[in-house]
């Protein structure tokens, strides 16, 4: 009778010890479930936002053909903030060109200060956060002079237009905000362009130079800019002593 009492104890104790265990597994089964569910979720909500802020960016870039009316310069500063949010090289180059090609337009209008992307350096409220997207935007670009070849005429057209970027937001003799009476906001600017260029050289610009090969496309263009304060340095970098740009 005391063995008997004795094994039914052992046994209640195993049995109790047995549904602890199988209870803390289940705990942690729903507690992984619920983390799965959490990056799930997470996963198709970013999914979608991102799906819906390409649609508008899209959106934006087809409504902007060259009949159309041109968008300001803020326009412009908000859709490149929804772009460089969610930017993937591979998947938004396309997107990317037609950024720049706009800013570019932009900065071509005549007489037009609130079509200017350059304006916003302006804004007491902006000033940082353009400098920022500038920033991220040329640097962008050189990342993608990193991939292009010459050799390939669409590449070549890509490589304008970066080398363009590159020019216009590094050098204010083509800023008309600067003609008139903007000529007081020279010495500003220049400073923005001389930061502009030290946050580039600080992630390597003349090695993405180096990289790009010294190719009539590029030598040209920069012959065509000898007003540029980085010529001097491009033409060095790339050139043997004894060839020079003409």
């Amino acid at each position: 009778m005391f063995t008997l009492s004795q094994t039914s104890r052992a046994w209640f104790i195993d049995r109790a010890r047995q549904a602890r265990e199988e209870r803390l597994v289940q705990k942690e089964r729903e507690r992984a479930a619920i983390v799965i569910q959490a990056h799930v979720r997470s996963f198709l909500c970013r999914s979608q936002l991102q799906r819906e802020i390409r649609r508008e960016i899209d959106d934006f870039f087809k409504a902007d053909d060259p009949g159309s009316t041109k968008r300001s310069a803020l326009c412009i500063f908000k859709i490149a903030r929804k772009l460089l949010f969610l930017f993937r090289i591979k998947e938004d180059n396309e997107r990317f060109e037609k950024l720049c090609r706009s800013i570019l337009s932009s900065m071509d209008a005549e007489n037009e200060p609130k079509v200017w992307y350059v304006s916003l350096a302006c804004s007491k409220d902006l000033t940082l956060f353009w400098i920022k997207q500038i920033k991220s935007i040329l640097w962008y670009c050189c990342e993608f002079l990193k991939q292009l070849k010459p050799e390939i005429l669409q590449d070549s057209r890509l490589i304008t237009l970066y080398l363009t970027m590159l020019v216009t937001f590094t050098d204010t003799s083509t800023w008309k905000i600067l003609r008139g009476k903007g000529e007081s906001l020279r010495p500003a600017m220049n400073h923005i362009c001389a930061n502009i260029m030290g946050h580039l050289n600080q992630h390597g610009f003349y090695s993405v130079l180096q990289v790009c090969d010294p190719c009539p496309l590029i030598c040209d263009f920069f012959t065509q800019h000898p007003h540029l304060d980085f010529y001097v340095w491009v033409q060095h970098t790339w050139c043997p002593p004894q060839k020079h740009f003409s």
